[in-house]
């Protein structure tokens, strides 16, 4: 049985790439840091997200998701707890709190700007969290730590931040708070709460899962007061999303029922069915409708079919516009011309959207793979280089126009390289990136020789 097994448990066994625990403790203090560009870097991603919410572009929403260091805390706060590091959690919750009250700040000061108020699509569906934006936070996050914990970059990190979506959540609470909409602020803010707290969770179990080597020792009570503390956070932060989830499972199931029964009463070829509203808290339903059909008749078989469904208070309310002034079949056809080159625009804009995603996608997997490539390169032919780190971005002096790309090489050696082999690496760097500005740098980091112990006096 051990031999049947042991095939199965090696293929999802998580060591074969994972990297060293002091380069995953390393990655994971520089992605909590405050300050410099992270700072920026967040400014600019909610005024980004901000404008997507505001304009209602889904492409530019997920822009600032991509470029939010919002991560960074939260999966400190988890790696932190894992590994019993107390002074990295505090740490983590300090900048976290820089993080969100620049956010809400910058978000409330941009709404209170704008001049377009209406709350789009794209910002109300941040105000209603349920159960299924907890399990996508937790699986999110957890496949998030594990991307943190491999030898080589990948692109599990963008689609974790597009999952996740911790920045929209906070523009659409400085949304409300600009429009002085507690409801929005506090069903966004909520959000956010779910997916910061599980990403934290989910990540505290993977280091637990990978038995990373631990910081810090706690005594006994101290342990149970932690678990304690973090459950009850869990378990605060997910119980109010079930039941929303139940609402919102609710309220779809009487959607469903309302539109088929809608649909079977337009097959009527005594009337058309020109509007309809309907509201789940209280059970309301308005219809508009024309033809020859009687407003009484309507009402009653709409209800009727509620009924027999398990609803029987419904309220029906029929709105008749008269049948003199148009045709019922011609209305019937310019209504379902006009619905399918609406759906069919909406179907085109859909698949241009994911087109420039994919590509960006694309571009920046391939940006990764050539790096991994140059680092490989360069690790063979100087064999003496202690770590060796390649980023893309752009170069501008003072006076320029315009900044143009430049690739990063930054490399710590433990022996010293000569004047000759730092030109023939520029020179080599050059040569595989051209049109782009090259910056070398090459630090050195001399191991410290222990000195002989002393011979003790007899």
């Amino acid at each position: 049985m051990k031999k049947v097994w042991y095939p199965f448990f090696r293929i999802f066994h998580l060591g074969h790439d994972q990297d060293a625990p002091e380069m995953i403790d390393e990655t994971i203090r520089k992605g909590v840091s405050v300050g410099g560009a992270n700072l920026w870097e967040l400014f600019f991603a909610i005024l980004i997200a901000s404008i997507g919410l505001n304009v209602n572009s889904t492409a530019v929403i997920i822009g600032a998701m991509l470029i939010s260091p919002l991560m960074g805390p939260i999966v400190g706060i988890g790696y932190g707890a894992g590994v019993k590091d107390m002074g990295l959690i505090r740490l983590s919750l300090r900048n976290l709190g820089i993080f969100v009250a620049i956010s809400l700040s910058t978000a409330t000061l941009y709404f209170l700007l704008t001049p377009l108020t209406h709350a789009q699509p794209e910002l109300l569906s941040r105000t209603n969290p349920t159960l299924w934006d907890v399990l996508i936070a937790f699986f999110g996050g957890a496949v998030g730590m594990i991307g943190a914990t491999r030898r080589y970059s990948s692109n599990v990190v963008p689609g974790v931040a597009i999952a996740t979506a911790l920045m929209p959540p906070l523009c659409t609470a400085g949304f409300g708070i600009a429009c002085g909409n507690w409801r929005y602020f506090g069903g966004a803010f909520y959000l956010f709460a779910i997916n910061s707290v599980f990403i934290a969770f989910a990540s505290l179990l993977v280091v637990k899962l990978l038995r990373l080597p631990e910081h810090g020792e706690i005594d006994a009570v101290t342990r149970r007061r932690t678990r304690l503390i973090i459950a009850f956070i869990v378990t605060a932060t997910a119980v109010p999303s079930a039941f929303l989830a139940y609402d919102l499972v609710g309220q779809k199931v009487f959607e469903q029922t309302a539109l088929s029964i809608f649909q079977g009463i337009d097959k009527d070829s005594r009337y058309v069915l020109l509007g309809r509203e309907i509201s789940f808290a209280p059970r309301r339903v308005m219809l508009t409708v024309g033809g020859d059909g009687q407003i009484e008749e309507i009402r009653q078989t709409v209800e009727r079919q509620f009924a027999a469904r398990g609803y029987d208070d419904v309220v029906v309310t029929v709105r008749y516009v008269g049948a003199e002034k148009f045709d019922v079949t011609q209305l019937k056809q310019e209504l379902q011309q006009q619905v399918f080159s609406n759906t069919l625009k909406e179907l085109q804009d859909s698949i241009a959207a994911r087109g420039r995603l994919e590509a960006e996608i694309k571009s920046l997997k391939a940006g990764q793979e050539d790096h991994q490539h140059l680092i490989r390169e360069i690790g063979a032919q100087y064999p003496e280089a202690l770590r060796i780190t390649v980023g893309s971005g752009s170069k501008a002096l003072r006076h320029a126009e315009a900044p143009e790309p430049s690739i990063i090489v930054v490399m710590v050696v433990d022996q010293p390289i000569s004047t000759q082999d730092r030109t023939r690496l520029q020179a080599w760097l050059e040569a595989r990136y051209p049109g782009q500005a090259v910056e070398l740098v090459i630090n050195e980091e001399i191991p410290q020789v222990k000195p002989p112990p002393r011979a003790r006096r007899r």
